[in-house]
């Protein structure tokens, strides 16, 4: 009698839709024991056929012993026998081609009978094919043949191929049952197999979604990390650079002036009475005053320039490739649109003016410290020689 096939492979979750997949170990051993299941109802059922069966045909008693031994005994012994085994599929796989050829010695023991030969071929013929695949076809059909040989050898070759009515019902009944059963295996395997698929889809979506998730939050955070990089070298209220990144970018850029034997110069520039604008008309108004200034030295500058804001009410263009005479020109280009720019501030409009140092690399120095002392001097006469002017 036939024995069912393993799992479909690879193994499921033991609950549709588990969260843990089996072991190795765990899925042989299912193997295993369901072949053990199987094998020992199949064995009995046929045993009982054959009981049937010797109602009308007599059976000696060599056959008898090796009926029982195989029918009764046998399916104990293989299942022990994988269960020790290093290896229990490669067992368990043995164990079927040894069905077949002790199969087809019991069919040739008793005659081959057509019922009881026809349901040991099938069911060992099914099984096999089940778990090797169509190589379990040609080594069924040898093994059973073999066993058939040696079964007549040893007891004789002889055909009584009749079956009496209740031994072929008893046939029918085994080897339907057999096939359902068998059937219903497939279909749970598959079912588990489409849930755990259902389930490994569910999970492929919930990880993409988080990975997702994941790469919104590494953009947040990089947009963050942007942000504060910027902030820390921007001024807080006129959004220019701030001295830290004025210090650092002025090393580069006289760096590479010298590099290239090109010029460089600098604007250094006050606010004139800037604390008399923060007395009279409040803070404020001082910060009206210096957002102007601020979006006038943004429209002025080149690409190349940088803006900044020094501290306080100095402020500061740094101009690579900038000579020294068109410096001054720029210079006074910028106090003169500052001075006769409005600044709207709670319906008056107020009017301030400049006072602007410059220096210019190499014309009054080669370093940083050389070109703040001598635009800070430039500064200081302009400041002194009467304000809102240029000097340098």
């Amino acid at each position: 009698m036939p024995i069912a096939p393993p799992s479909l492979r690879p193994r499921l979750p033991d609950t549709p839709g588990g969260d843990r997949p089996e072991t190795a170990t765990q899925r042989l051993s299912w193997v295993v024991q369901m072949h053990y299941r199987m094998r020992t109802a199949a064995f009995g059922m046929l045993f009982l056929a054959v009981c049937l069966h010797a109602r009308v045909e007599a059976v000696s008693a060599s056959i008898w012993l090796f009926l029982g031994v195989l029918l009764i005994v046998y399916p104990h012994l293989q299942f022990r026998r994988a269960r020790s085994s290093s290896a229990p599929l490669d067992t368990e796989m043995h164990n079927l081609s040894a069905d077949s050829l002790l199969l087809g010695m019991a069919a040739a023991a008793l005659g081959f009978p057509l019922w009881i030969t026809f349901s040991s071929l099938l069911g060992t013929l099914s099984n096999n094919t089940a778990n090797k695949g169509w190589p379990g076809v040609a080594e069924t059909l040898l093994a059973f043949s073999t066993g058939a040989l040696i079964g007549g050898l040893v007891w004789g070759f002889r055909l009584v191929p009749g079956n009496d009515l209740p031994t072929t019902l008893l046939c029918i009944v085994c080897l339907t049952a057999y096939l359902v059963a068998m059937g219903h295996i497939a279909f749970t395997r598959i079912q588990r197999l489409r849930d755990t698929r259902e389930a490994l889809q569910q999970r492929e979506r919930d990880l993409l979604a988080a990975n997702d998730a994941l790469q919104r939050n590494l953009q947040a955070i990089d947009a963050l990390q942007a942000q504060l990089r910027e902030q820390a070298i921007r001024d807080p209220l006129t959004g220019l650079y701030n001295r830290r990144y004025l210090d650092a970018t002025l090393q580069r850029e006289l760096a590479r002036s010298q590099r290239d034997d090109q010029p460089l110069a600098l604007i250094l520039m006050d606010l004139d009475h800037f604390k008399r604008v923060n007395d009279t008309y409040g803070h404020q108004a001082g910060d009206a005053v210096l957002l102007q200034l601020a979006r006038l030295l943004t429209e002025m500058a080149r690409a190349g320039d940088v803006a900044s804001r020094h501290g306080g009410e100095e402020f500061l263009l740094l101009m690579p490739t900038m000579s020294l005479a068109t410096a001054r020109e720029r210079a006074e280009a910028l106090r003169h649109a500052f001075g006769s720019r409005g600044i709207p501030f709670g319906g008056l409009t107020l009017h301030a003016t400049l006072s602007i140092g410059i220096a210019a690399c190499p014309d009054h120095g080669n370093t940083a410290e050389d070109l703040f002392r001598h635009a800070d001097r430039s500064l200081y006469q302009a400041k002194h020689g009467g304000r809102n002017r240029v000097e340098g």
